[in-house]
């Protein structure tokens, strides 16, 4: 089995697994979905443009570094080099 470049760029510290997942993605999406629910209301608005801007906020945080392994649970940060090659990989494919 071919093993792709985005697995080997971001390895578990603690037990060397290539099975990671990054929760920025999602984070941003949630934050999106709400605020866009939240304006379809007048008393809503206010709320719903606070959480648009938060979503876009997250894209640029120190949060979207952070992965899980999971095979071991463990929670660890990447560097930035690292975390834009990986992202422009997921882009590329």
């Amino acid at each position: 089995m071919r093993e792709t470049k985005g697995q080997t760029l971001v390895h578990c510290p603690q037990c060397g697994e290539n099975k990671v997942k990054n929760h920025a993605p999602a984070i941003f999406q949630v934050l999106t979905l709400v605020g866009v629910l939240l304006c379809f209301t007048i008393v809503g608005i206010p709320f719903g443009i606070a959480f648009i801007i938060g979503a876009f906020m997250s894209k640029k945080s120190k949060a979207r570094l952070k992965f899980t392994c999971q095979e071991c649970k463990h929670s660890f940060k990447v560097e930035e080099q690292v975390y834009e090659e990986y992202s422009q990989y997921l882009k590329a494919n």
